[in-house]
């Protein structure tokens, strides 16, 4: 059991063994198909008659996404590499501070998938609305104001 939780831990986390640039480019990617899946969700839910298939799909995609933010963040691949980055050297600086910030996300995004797993659309928006401070609270800390 331990075994497996062990391999789906490695299977979610990225591999850097590339450059500093691949790896920025992979985690930019990664916060787009966060930012794709919330969005596809938050859309679905301002519908009249929201579908389930499609909230389960997003929030399934949201959750796979979001699992992998903590470990996109390895040592020389921040502002000091000249690259393209909106992250903020205080991820470095604090890595207690912005694992726990991603650890409240994904504690919210399991909270979302748990509740689309049932047909309750008021409590599928409330988890929904619960995961959108989480993004705040760490664009806040750790990623550059946006203009």
């Amino acid at each position: 059991m331990i075994r497996l939780a062990v391999l789906a831990l490695l299977a979610a986390t990225p591999s850097f063994a590339q450059s500093p640039q691949a790896t920025i480019e992979a985690r930019q990617a990664n916060f787009k198909a966060i930012a794709k899946a919330f969005k596809e969700l938050n859309d679905e839910l301002k519908k009249s008659a929201p579908s389930l298939a499609v909230l389960r799909t997003a929030a399934a995609d949201l959750q796979k996404s979001s699992v992998r933010i903590a470990g996109f963040f390895p040592a020389g691949t921040g502002p000091e590499t000249d690259l393209k980055t909106d992250a903020l050297p205080a991820i470095w600086r604090n890595p207690a501070g912005f694992t726990e910030a991603a650890r409240r996300h994904t504690a919210a995004v399991d909270a979302l998938v748990a509740a689309t797993r049932g047909s309750d659309m008021a409590a599928i928006r409330t988890a929904a609305g619960a995961v959108g401070p989480t993004c705040k609270g760490c664009h806040d800390s750790f990623r550059k104001p946006q203009s």
